[in-house]
């Protein structure tokens, strides 16, 4: 179970994964190659999540969406990460529980 602010998931994740903003780059050269490194950008990591919410959870997150509030996110490991922006990518009903939703949606650290 994962919570958006105070607002439970159904369940684990269907899919969560964190994606890690670290600005290193290979330039080719003849004879050889050089590396810039700006090191890792903690305000560029994204995590993607998809998860099912009841209905009316559902709402709530919803509304936090469309104000651009920016939330606390409770991983599966009880990890809490702070201030993050809410993006969601889309969004299906359960086929036969139609009171659920899966929702894929995105986490910004900033």
């Amino acid at each position: 179970m994962i919570f958006i602010n105070d607002i439970p998931s159904l369940r684990d994740p269907e899919t969560f994964e964190l994606s890690i903003e670290d600005r290193i780059e290979k330039i080719e050269l003849i004879g050889g190659n050089a590396v810039q490194d700006y090191g890792h950008v903690e305000t560029g990591d994204t995590f993607t999540v998809e998860c099912v919410f009841h209905r009316d959870a559902w709402a709530q997150i919803q509304e936090l969406w469309k104000s651009r509030t920016l939330i606390n996110f409770t991983d599966e490991a009880g990890t809490v990460w702070q201030n993050l922006r809410l993006v969601i990518k889309s969004l299906r009903y359960i086929r036969k529980y139609p009171q659920y939703v899966s929702v894929k949606f995105e986490l910004w650290k900033i």
